[in-house]
């Protein structure tokens, strides 16, 4: 079976070409969602980042921005971008979610976009996430939720992580996403579906203290 950094490092040369011309709404409204909870002395932490689609879009909003991602060829295409936009804001690191490098209680917002349905560890993934936000804390995502409805791409992910040419993928519905979240500490702030199909639910969750 591929494994997760293998498979997002063979996507990221054509991550963009591919998604941004489909998704290129449901991006810009996540964008948009994502600005009304950012302030500009806020410090980010945006983990599963990629090749930077909304991380360069909401950078000059904010204090700082830590971006990780554990395919360092995703990594790579993000720092060529901070090159270019020169954000002088921004971090890209090769690191995954858990290493110990990341400050617990030390950012305002986590970000994490189109990466929760490829956690198989979804209750560690929240719990850290809920550890890294200080007190009133503020996560932000965006969900493919392809247990809703059956969808053509929701069949094309199930045979090839069952096949083992893609890793984990989840299968829940935007209310089962949404219970989850809160279950692991969260209050929901706003929920939207940004996709028609496959739904790309939109959460802002406030950590409780």
């Amino acid at each position: 079976m591929v494994t997760s950094t293998d498979f997002w490092n063979n996507r990221a040369a054509v991550y963009d070409t591919q998604v941004e011309g489909f998704y290129q709404d449901a991006y810009d409204k996540t964008v948009q969602h994502s600005l009304s909870y950012l302030r500009p002395q806020d410090r980010v932490l945006e983990f599963a980042c990629g090749t930077g689609i909304v991380t360069c879009r909401i950078a000059p909003h904010v204090s700082h921005v830590q971006a990780i991602d554990i395919a360092d060829e995703m990594v790579r295409q993000i720092q060529e971008k901070i090159k270019k936009y020169g954000l002088s804001n921004v971090d890209a690191s090769h690191l995954d979610l858990f290493d110990p490098s990341l400050t617990p209680g030390s950012f305002d917002v986590v970000m994490g976009f189109n990466v929760l349905l490829y956690v198989d560890n979804f209750d560690q993934v929240m719990q850290r996430i809920r550890s890294l936000l200080k007190p009133n804390g503020i996560f932000l995502s965006a969900t493919d939720c392809l247990g809703g409805r059956i969808t053509k791409a929701g069949i094309k992910k199930f045979w090839k992580s069952r096949t083992g040419s893609m890793p984990y993928v989840g299968f829940f519905s935007m209310n089962q996403l949404q219970r989850k979240v809160e279950k692991n500490g969260f209050t929901i702030l706003h929920s939207e579906n940004l996709f028609p199909s496959p739904p790309n639910l939109f959460l802002a969750a406030q950590k409780k203290d």
